[in-house]
């Protein structure tokens, strides 16, 4: 997300099992406000870098920009400034066994977005285990539903 009245973005992550259940999610404020790009680069290497502080070894990055998700699935490296923030993620990882990148639609990333959008109202970082912030439940039920 980006706050451009605040100066600020914000990144949410939710790390769910195979069946959907939430297993971990987080949410951080950056303090600086980025371009859309940039600020999904800044997410998913926040999502492989939670995960891996975590202790998980194989991994499924979801997210909805298309372009990201095809730039990390690329071998062909990227010099510009959003090329090198890819190139980073994809070094990152290589702390896992496996990790696999999937594009999906804005609606099923809308945990992960209404996080990214909660943490405007945080200090800096928060970790939820086993659960989300309340006022996403809702947003998390129908997210599960249509997973399924």
């Amino acid at each position: 997300a980006v706050f451009d009245d605040a100066n600020r973005s914000g990144v949410g992550v939710v790390i769910r099992d195979n069946y959907g259940v939430v297993l971990t999610s987080c949410s951080e404020r950056i303090f600086q406000v980025y371009e859309a790009g940039v600020t999904e680069a800044l997410a998913a290497r926040k999502a492989l870098s939670f995960a891996h502080e975590l202790g998980f070894q194989n991994v499924i990055l979801e997210g909805d920009a298309l372009h990201l998700i095809q730039a990390l699935k690329s071998q062909e490296q990227n010099l510009c400034p959003l090329g090198l923030l890819v190139e980073d993620v994809k070094i990152y990882s290589n702390h896992f066994q496996r990790v696999l990148y999937s594009h999906v639609k804005r609606n099923g990333n809308s945990v992960a977005h209404n996080l990214a959008r909660y943490a405007i109202s945080i200090p800096d970082f928060q970790v939820w285990m086993e659960d989300v912030p309340s006022h996403i439940v809702l947003v998390l039920h129908s997210n599960v539903t249509h997973l399924h």
